[in-house]
C-alpha cells in the first residue's frame, strides 16, 4: 500500500437554520449509512459500525470522553452529521461524520483547539493487526480490524457470518493512538489542529484494501461533495413537501423537518440488497416492518426504495423458496418464529397492491406473482375454522401486552390482512388470467367462508376481539414450534409439555409451567387496524364505534395504551390512531396530530414503544417512523383541502 496518496484534510461545515436535525443532551440515536457500511450514533458517539452487508456485526464502539458539550446538527436532505464541542461554554471543535455514498467508508474530520479525546472499544472476537508500515508517512496509523467469520450478526442472536469482515482504521494528523492496560480499549487523542478518523471495509479483504487505497486517494474534499451530491439527488427525488404544504398547514416547519428526518432515517438503513433494517438492535429485515416501511415510501414518493423492497423478498424467496419473520440482509440467515407463515405472508400481498396503486407498475406484480400465491396458500394451510392464527414475533405478543399462551387462538388482525390481501390477489388473478378457472373458483369460494365467518369470530358486543380462543377446539397442536421458550425465553426449538405449554431443551426436563387459563383480549391497536390497511371487512359504522371508544379512554384519562388496562402504547399507535380520527374528521385529531410530532425524539425518529408517552425499547425504528410521518401527512392533506 505504499503507493497510496496522503489524505486531504479539509473541513468543510454547514450551521444554519436550514439544518435536518439537531440535538443536545436527551436521547436519540441517527443512522448514517450508504446500503454497504451502516453507523448508528448517539450524538458524536459512535455505538455500532459495520457492514458490508449490513446484516454484519459490529465492529467497534468509539466515545467521546472528559464529557464535553456536544450539540449535534445533521444536514437537510442528507445523513451528514457535525457535532459542535464546547468547554466551559466555549466552543472548542467541530466535528464532520458522515458514510460516503460510493464506497463502504465512514469518515470524522476533525478541527478543534483543545484535545479531544476518544475512547476506542472492540468486540472480544475482533482481531487487530498493525499495518503502519505499509503506509504513506501522512498516515498516523492504520489498523486491520476483522471480525471473523461465524461471529453472530447481531446482539447474541445466532445467525453467525459466513465470511470474516475487514476494516481498516485509518487516523491522520495531530492524532494518537494508544492501547489501555491490554483490555481491548484504545485511547484516540486529538490534539490542537486538524486530524480525521476513517473506517474502510468492503466484501473481503482485497475490496477493504483497494477502498482503502480509493478514499486515500479522493481525499475528504472529493467524497464530501459525491455524499453530499447523492442524498440531495435521493431528496430531490422525493414529493416538494415544501412547495406542497401551504404556509397555514398546522406545524409546518415541525412536520417538513420529520418528513426529512424520516426519510434520510429510511434510506441510511437500507441495504443495497433493498431490506432495511430495524433498527441498531435487529441486523435483519422484517416483513411486518417493512410493510409499514414501505407505506411511508410510497406516501413520500420515493418509490424506487418501496420497489427495491419488493424486490430483495422476491430474490430471496426465488433461491430459498420461502420467507420467513425476518431475513438477513446480504447474509443468508432466516429469522424463525412460530406461525411464521401467517400474518406477515398477509402483509407482504398488500404491500405488493399497495405499491402497485401508487405506480401502475403492472408488469412488476406479475414478476411477483409467483411469490404472492406463495404467500397466499401459506395462509390457506393454516386456516382452522375459519380463522388464522397469531405469529410469534406478532407486535402485541413481543412487546408482552399479549400472553404467548394466545398463539393458536384465532387472531382477527391476521385473519383480517388474510381477506385484504386475498380480495386484491383474487380479483388480479382473475383480470389477468393468472390461475385455471377451478382455482380461482376455490379460492374465491374459500375466501367468502372467510369473510363469512369473520363477525362470528371476532366481533363481541360491538367490540373487536384480538383472540379467539376457539380456532384450538378440535385442533392438535403442534409437538414442536421454534420461537420463544415459555419460561426462559430463549429463541430456539420448543416442545410440547402435556398441558400444552411449550419449552425449550434447557427447561423441558425439569420445568413445569401452570395450565393456561383462555380468555378474551380487546386491544386497541387491533381496532386501529381496519381502516389502515383499507379494509371493508368490518362495516364503518361499527369500526366508527370502536374508535370511540378508543376516543372516550383518551379524553377522561389522557391516554390510549394498546391495551386498555395497561400503559404502554406501541409507537406506530399515534398514527393508527391519527389516521382514523382523521377518516373521521373528529377534532381530537388536532391534538393527536400536535401530540404525535410532540413525541419524535431528539434524532427526529418514533421509537418502539411508549410508556405514558416517554420512549421505551428501540428508537431509531423505520416501522413507526414511517406509519406516523404518512399519518401525520395524511392528515393535513385532509385539513388543507377544506
Amino acid at each position: 500500500m505504499k503507493s497510496l496518496k496522503p489524505i486531504i484534510l479539509v473541513l468543510l461545515f454547514s450551521f444554519s437554520s436550514s439544518c435536518g436535525s439537531c440535538w443536545g443532551q436527551e436521547k436519540g440515536i441517527v443512522c448514517l449509512g450508504n446500503g454497504e457500511m451502516c453507523v448508528y450514533q448517539d450524538q458524536s458517539d459512535i455505538i455500532q459500525l459495520f457492514g458490508p452487508p449490513y446484516s454484519s456485526p459490529s465492529v467497534l464502539e468509539l466515545f467521546m470522553t472528559g464529557s464535553p458539550g456536544v450539540v449535534s446538527v445533521r444536514e437537510k436532505g442528507t445523513a451528514i452529521l457535525t457535532h459542535s464541542i464546547t468547554k466551559n461554554g466555549k466552543e472548542t471543535g467541530l466535528m464532520t461524520d458522515f458514510v460516503t455514498t460510493r464506497l463502504p467508508a465512514f469518515i470524522r474530520s476533525i478541527h478543534n483547539t483543545d484535545t479531544i479525546t476518544f475512547s476506542l472499544k472492540l468486540p472480544e472476537k475482533t482481531e487487530w493487526l498493525d499495518q503502519t508500515a505499509v503506509c504513506p508517512a501522512a498516515i498516523k496509523k492504520m489498523v486491520l480490524l476483522t471480525s471473523p467469520a461465524g461471529a453472530y450478526a447481531y446482539q447474541n442472536v445466532f445467525y453467525p457470518t459466513s465470511v470474516a469482515n475487514n476494516y481498516h482504521l485509518i487516523i491522520s494528523g495531530d492524532i494518537s493512538l494508544s492501547e489501555e492496560d491490554g483490555n481491548r480499549s484504545y485511547t484516540i487523542r486529538c490534539l490542537p489542529g486538524k486530524s480525521s478518523i476513517t473506517v474502510v471495509s468492503g466484501k473481503n479483504f482485497p475490496e477493504c484494501v483497494t477502498n482503502a487505497e480509493k478514499v486515500l486517494s479522493y481525499g475528504y474534499d472529493r467524497l464530501l461533495a459525491a455524499t453530499r451530491k447523492d442524498w440531495n439527488a435521493f431528496t430531490s427525488s422525493r414529493i416538494d413537501f415544501e412547495k406542497k404544504l401551504p404556509p397555514e398547514t398546522p406545524e409546518r416547519e415541525k412536520l417538513l423537518k420529520a418528513i426529512d428526518d424520516v426519510a434520510v432515517l429510511i434510506k441510511a438503513q437500507q441495504g443495497k440488497e433493498g431490506g432495511v433494517l430495524a433498527g441498531y438492535n435487529y441486523h435483519l429485515a422484517y416483513i411486518r416492518d417493512q410493510y409499514g416501511v414501505s407505506r411511508g415510501l410510497l406516501k413520500l414518493g420515493h418509490f424506487a426504495e418501496a420497489k427495491a423492497i419488493l424486490q430483495f423478498y422476491r430474490e430471496i424467496w426465488q433461491r430459498k423458496g420461502l420467507l420467513r419473520n425476518a431475513q438477513g440482509v446480504g447474509l443468508d440467515a432466516f429469522h424463525v418464529h412460530e406461525n411464521d407463515e401467517v400474518e406477515i405472508t398477509g402483509y407482504l400481498i398488500i404491500q405488493a397492491f399497495d405499491y402497485l396503486n401508487a405506480t401502475d407498475d403492472r408488469s412488476f406484480i406479475r414478476e411477483l406473482f409467483p411469490m404472492l400465491q406463495w404467500a397466499w396458500d401459506c395462509q390457506v394451510r393454516n386456516l382452522f375454522r375459519n380463522m388464522l392464527p397469531f405469529n410469534g414475533d406478532e407486535t402485541y405478543i413481543a412487546g408482552g401486552i399479549l400472553p404467548r399462551t394466545v398463539l393458536f387462538d384465532g387472531s382477527a388482525e391476521a385473519t383480517l390482512l388474510f381477506v385484504t390481501g386475498g380480495r386484491q390477489l383474487v380479483a388480479w388473478a382473475e383480470k389477468n388470467n393468472m390461475w385455471e378457472k377451478s382455482v380461482l373458483d376455490g379460492n374465491r369460494e374459500l375466501l367468502q367462508k372467510v369473510i363469512s365467518d369473520y363477525s362470528l369470530h371476532f366481533l363481541k358486543e360491538g367490540k373487536l376481539l384480538t383472540n379467539n380462543p376457539d380456532r384450538k377446539k378440535g385442533l392438535e397442536l403442534p409437538r414442536f414450534r421454534h420461537g420463544v421458550c415459555e419460561s426462559c425465553f430463549r429463541l430456539e426449538w420448543t416442545q410440547k409439555t402435556p398441558n400444552n405449554r411449550y419449552l425449550c431443551p434447557h427447561c423441558f426436563p425439569g420445568k413445569t409451567l401452570p395450565n393456561s387459563t383462555d380468555g378474551h383480549f380487546f386491544l386497541q391497536s387491533v381496532s386501529l387496524m381496519p381502516w389502515y390497511v383499507n379494509s371493508d371487512l368490518i362495516a364503518d359504522s361499527q369500526v366508527t364505534k370502536m374508535i370511540e371508544e378508543i376516543i372516550d379512554l383518551y379524553t377522561s384519562t389522557g391516554k390510549f395504551p394498546s391495551r386498555p388496562d395497561g400503559n404502554r402504547t406501541v409507537g406506530y399507535d399515534y398514527g393508527l390512531f391519527l389516521y382514523s380520527l382523521t377518516r373521521m374528521n373528529h377534532p381530537l385529531k388536532d391534538k393527536i396530530y400536535r401530540q404525535m410530532l410532540d413525541v419524535i425524539d431528539d434524532s427526529g425518529a418514533w421509537v418502539e414503544y411508549y410508556e405514558n408517552n416517554v420512549p421505551s425499547g428501540t428508537l431509531c425504528r423505520p416501522w413507526e417512523s414511517a406509519i406516523n410521518i404518512e399519518a401525520a401527512i395524511n392528515y393535513v392533506e385532509n385539513h388543507n383541502s377544506k
